[in-house]
């Protein structure tokens, strides 16, 4: 797609705010539509960026532009905060079609696909991949949690790793923060939190979930990002899920009651070669009491200490 004539009205919009910037379009790739919402990749002659809208139609009944409207306060108020990088968030507004937003394009590809070498081969590169990856992506935590804040879906997909394990945490859409006197109001109206994905979902938020109405908005929690970073080292080093399913192909609130029981699968059994300091890590990160877990910043140090 290299014509103006053929952009969506997204792509439109942010190539009118490039240009402002004295930035032109030089090349726009549509990477993903799902869930209500579009992506692009657009790059111009020197910077890339990753620009989301609504589709024509709402998912599921939600309003997905108002939560565009909301990822937008959200990832400002991180970016005072500094816990995303210095002009991470790149424009937003709306459009013809509804709203847009763009950031930083993350640099890397998803993290299922660039830990694959690692589910086969036991060598000093795949060692330090896996290491490098969950460093980074405590870090990541772990700057959103000094400031209050919790990404709320850690997951495989939105998490980007490069080859030599520098994982960037992207969408912000279901982040939560404090709510005090002097702080943006970004929680009126939003979403009910009613956990994410399912396999990265942890036990006291799975039961949660099903303890209450669908209505019901659950708070997530740091202690619940740190599970559902481990859940995803698990799954992506392993190549399973973490938690041994009852009905693996069965409805979503089985799968939440085997996960509220707080049973993981055993590394001995699944692992494709031993690797003890990080099944260590990994497995303090799947603890069921949330008061046991480490905290992101602990991680990091423990990271650090099984790479030496």
């Amino acid at each position: 797609m290299h014509s103006s004539e053929q952009w969506p009205a997204p792509v439109g919009a942010l190539a009118a705010h490039l240009a402002d910037r004295g930035e032109q379009i030089a090349e726009v790739r549509q990477v993903s539509e799902r869930r209500g919402s579009r992506a692009w990749k657009v790059a111009t002659t020197g910077n890339a960026y990753a620009l989301k809208a609504n589709t024509e139609e709402d998912y599921e009944g939600r309003d997905q532009r108002a939560e565009l409207k909301r990822e937008e306060g959200v990832i400002a108020e991180l970016g005072r905060l500094g816990a995303v990088p210095v002009g991470y968030l790149v424009g937003a507004g709306e459009c013809e079609s509804g709203r847009w937003l763009a950031v930083t394009w993350a640099p890397g590809g998803p993290m299922w696909h660039a830990l694959s070498l690692a589910r086969t081969d036991d060598t000093p590169y795949t060692r330090h991949l896996l290491l490098a990856c969950a460093r980074s992506m405590a870090a990541a935590a772990a700057s959103m949690h000094r400031a209050g804040w919790v990404h709320a879906d850690i997951q495989p997909t939105n998490t980007l790793v490069t080859r030599d394990g520098s994982a960037t945490l992207i969408d912000y859409a279901l982040a939560c923060g404090p709510v005090a006197d002097g702080l943006p109001d970004l929680e009126t109206g939003r979403t009910p939190y009613r956990g994410a994905l399912t396999h990265t979902t942890a036990p006291e938020i799975a039961a949660a979930v099903l303890g209450t109405v669908d209505t019901v908005h659950i708070a997530p929690t740091a202690a619940a990002d740190v599970w559902a970073l481990g859940a995803s080292l698990f799954w992506c080093w392993t190549g399973h899920r973490p938690v041994p399913y009852q009905e693996p192909e069965g409805p979503r609130e089985g799968k939440l009651r085997d996960i509220a029981e707080g049973h993981t699968l055993d590394f001995a059994t699944v692992r494709p070669w031993p690797f003890p300091g990080f099944e260590e890590i990994v497995a303090g990160c799947l603890h069921p009491d949330p008061d046991k877990r480490p905290a992101s910043a602990d991680l990091i140090t423990a990271i650090e200490r099984a790479g030496r």
